[in-house]
């Protein structure tokens, strides 16, 4: 596919163009905030969690924005960073995102060391809110080494964490209090205790009911304080202050149903109007006027209009001012089936799989999604911990590590929902502060949307620190064919700016300078420094359980037959980088091995080649072409009255145009001819049977192929930069090109079939769009020796609802 610099046109929401009322009601505030200041989520659906270094991450993104979760009309660049624990960045990539929707690989670096990654995704629109927000998705790199194994944690030290139910405790109003309790791997841990009051009494006891979460109620004095005691332990933890007066509130969860208990314990309760209103991302379903002048009041609301996620309870007094808040989830999955076309299948037989969707009255969805298929006896993974349902629905919407996120939604576990619950209790969603919205506190447009790649800088006179104003800058992309050719001027500070560019990292962009008067004596200083975003925090561990560390033992050893069966059938796949070696040899064997470099092409090897990092041409030769006479025997090079080159390649008494190249892809000598001579490395010849062996017809007059340092990955001195008008520019942010998973078929027999398939990754396809039926249809093909299968399918409907398929399949003998 020929790429090319393109404008990307998108369509956005101009914020601040039409101002948005901001109202003086908590309700007015909150449309203000939403329609203002829209909410984009990342999430990346990888083909697994266990890697071995050389292996790469195949991954989709989901961007969406809004309460609804459609994708996202907004950005255009995703920024995805792999971390190690030390928070230090092992590699980056940044992914074009096309209608909310994008693709991409991060190859593991050999050299990484057993343990724990962080595999992080933003957009730059995202970096004005809490980094806490960001998506984060655990990746464990397993190499051999002693990874941590599991061992008792009793002995370390607890942090321990109580969160009543609305927030408060209050005295005269029984609560609910939940807590957390984990250890110094930030693991959720087992406890069991007792709870005092400040004589010593106890008043109830209570013990862990999952990944270190439970609850107890208790019914405060006013006058007391309470502290925990765990058994086996000798620290005392207190519970929050307890409040003389204020206000509570109990959540009964029933099928389609919401009871809520509201309470109060104030001198006058008969005075001021309470309202509670209910919100899931912003998006309000419900307003209740609550009367408490009894002190106590009890409201039925139906789930029925209250999206699928976490919703927001929050009580309010006449003066807005938010007296408690208390969190609940609401799930509403939607009908997902994944067919296959055969009850059992054999070694490399064809696998047809069919996924649909309805909605509830049985209507198609549309949508677009993504799919892993593993070996399972192949990887450490199993069913995914982490999906896009989990993501987008739970772990985006609340701040802290969720542990296994999936677990609450496995429709076969009975304590899932209670547990969720305790998810609830335990952590906060702090997108925003009530006090901040009411105060008109609102987040800072530091960083704007992004519709593409930015290239700007500052244009110079020529060794000198002056600026030129109203000079020209034009941006050329010599990968293309015809080149594309984008003009801008620079303003009074001399600065210049291309904005929302489609930029791959293959591209070599070409920048030409000239001033007001339309001279080139100028030079340019290019800005390729993006803003470092902190580190994440290191929130998870991994710790291998006995039976994974058998799992990772056979792990490794499949992966190590992978390699030996690659080595063996196609012996340049796998190198081993050795560093820097001193070889010795002989003079003219290191002269020949110099020589066939430098004549070394994308097309092969060609019949000459001159060059230019060992030869200046600068000084009187301002021209390339002018720098190349006598340069090749049979090749006669003359310069117009203009500049215009014109070039003949002699090859069997016949004269016919010469082909152009730059750095492999074709182009004409008028591109060739702008650049300056100091932007080149070489020049490769081809002619005679040469060239017309590998270009055909194109190459009856001689190719000459020209390349960059840029394209050699030789940098320009900071005299040639200082010095230079016409410059190739390699940015620090580009795209990855979308590379293709790569797996065989057998449905016609070809000679490579007799290299053993031993893949752990059946299949990874992304960009799978449902169509007007609801449906896709998904092809391939199973391997040699594979038993248990799994499908991981994740996806976003268009109305923007996730979901998630999981299943596995057995391959058996007929």
């Amino acid at each position: 596919m020929t790429k090319k610099i393109i404008l990307v046109v998108l369509l956005a929401l101009v914020f601040s163009a039409v101002q948005a009322q901001k109202g003086t009601t908590v309700q007015e505030k909150l449309d203000y905030y939403n329609q203002e200041y829209p909410q984009e989520k990342v999430y990346l659906h990888t083909d697994r969690k266990y890697y071995a270094p050389g292996e790469p991450i195949w991954f989709q993104s989901y961007l969406t924005a809004g309460y609804l979760h459609e994708a996202s009309p907004f950005s255009a660049n995703v920024y995805v960073e792999l971390y190690a624990e030390s928070d230090s960045l092992v590699a980056e990539k940044l992914i074009f995102s096309e209608g909310g929707f994008g693709q991409g690989v991060i190859d593991v670096p050999q050299q990484l060391t057993e343990g724990n990654y962080v595999l992080r995704a933003y957009t730059n629109w995202m970096r004005n809110f809490d980094q806490n927000f960001f998506f984060e998705k655990p990746i464990v790199v397993v190499t051999g080494s002693e990874l941590e194994s599991y061992t008792s944690t009793a002995n370390n030290k607890i942090d321990l964490q109580f969160f009543p139910e609305g927030g408060n405790l209050v005295s005269g109003i029984p609560a609910k209090v939940g807590f957390k309790a984990i250890n110094s791997l930030g693991k959720g841990i087992y406890v069991e205790g007792e709870v005092h009051n400040s004589t010593g009494t106890k008043v109830t006891n209570f013990s862990t009911e999952h990944d270190g979460m439970g609850l107890f109620t208790l019914l405060p004095q006013k006058g007391e304080s309470y502290s925990v005691k765990l058994t086996g332990k000798n620290e005392t933890y207190s519970l929050p202050k307890l409040e003389n007066e204020g206000y509570g509130i109990q959540v009964i969860q029933r099928p389609n149903q919401l009871r809520l208990i509201f309470r109060a314990n104030v001198s006058n309760p008969s005075k001021g109007r309470f309202k509670a209103l209910i919100h899931t991302r912003g998006l309000v379903s419900h307003t209740i006027e609550v009367d408490l002048s009894k002190g106590e009041a009890l409201g039925v609301i139906s789930t029925d209009e209250i999206p699928a996620g976490i919703s927001h309870i929050t009580l309010f007094d006449e003066n807005d001012r938010p007296l408690l808040e208390r969190l609940v989830f609401i799930e509403r999955p939607i009908e997902t089936s994944l067919a296959l076309d055969k009850n059992s299948y054999l070694a490399r037989e064809k696998l047809t799989t069919k996924i649909k969707l309805n909605d509830t009255n049985g209507g198609p969805f549309r949508g677009m999604m993504s799919m892993s298929v593993l070996d399972m006896d192949k990887v450490i993974d199993g069913s995914p911990e982490q999906t896009i349902y989990s993501e987008l629905l739970l772990s985006s919407d609340l701040k802290g590590y969720v542990d296994n996120p999936m677990y609450y939604f496995n429709g076969e576990n009975t304590e899932a929902k209670k547990h969720l619950d305790l998810v609830m209790m335990t952590h906060g969603w702090s997108r925003f502060v009530w006090d901040d919205l009411m105060n008109d506190n609102y987040p800072g447009f530091d960083f704007p949307v992004e519709l593409g790649v930015s290239l700007q800088g500052t244009l110079y006179r020529e060794s000198s620190k002056k600026t030129e104003s109203s000079g020209k800058v034009t941006l050329v992309n010599n990968r293309s064919f015809p080149p594309l050719i984008l003009e801008t001027e620079t303003d009074k500070d001399g600065r210049f700016s291309f904005q929302n560019l489609l930029v791959y990292k293959s591209d070599n962009l070409l920048l030409k300078g000239k001033n007001s008067k339309d001279k080139d004596n100028v030079r340019f200083e290019v800005d390729t420094l993006k803003e470092r975003v902190n580190a994440p925090l290191p929130n998870f561990k991994s710790i291998f359980s006995q039976e994974e560390l058998l799992e990772k033992e056979d792990f490794l050893q499949f992966k190590k037959e992978r390699d030996m069966i690659e080595r063996a059938f196609n012996p340049d796949s796998l190198f081993t980088d050795l560093g820097t070696v001193m070889v010795e040899g002989s003079k003219l064997q290191v002269e020949r091995e110099d020589k066939q470099l430098k004549e070394k092409t994308a097309y092969g090897r060609g019949t000459s080649a001159f060059d230019f990092t060992e030869w200046s041409a600068t000084g009187a030769y301002t021209n390339i072409f002018s720098a190349l006479v006598g340069k090749f025997p049979g090749v006669t090079v003359r310069m117009g009255p203009t500049g215009e080159p014109t070039v003949v390649i002699r090859a069997g008494g016949f004269t016919y145009p010469a082909l152009f190249l730059l750095d492999d892809v074709p182009t004409d000598a008028a591109l060739i001819s702008g650049l300056s001579p100091m932007n080149f490395s070489r020049v490769v010849l081809f002619k005679g049977l040469a060239a017309t062996a590998i270009f055909g017809d194109a190459g009856k007059g001689g190719v000459m192929a020209f390349y960059t340092k840029s394209a050699d990955g030789i940098s320009l001195s900071p005299e040639e930069l200082k010095n230079s008008n016409t410059m190739i520019v390699e940015l620090p942010y580009t795209y990855d090109q979308p590379r293709e998973f790569y797996a065989p078929k057998y449905d016609v027999q070809k000679p490579e079939d007799a290299k053993p398939d031993k893949r752990a990754v059946l299949h990874w396809q992304t960009m799978i769009e449902l169509d007007e039926n609801g449906e896709a249809t998904i092809e391939f093909w199973n391997s040699d020796d594979a038993k248990q299968i799994m499908i991981d399918v994740q996806g976003l409907t268009n109305s923007g609802i996730p979901f998630f398929i999981n299943k596995t399949y057995a391959i058996g003998k007929n």
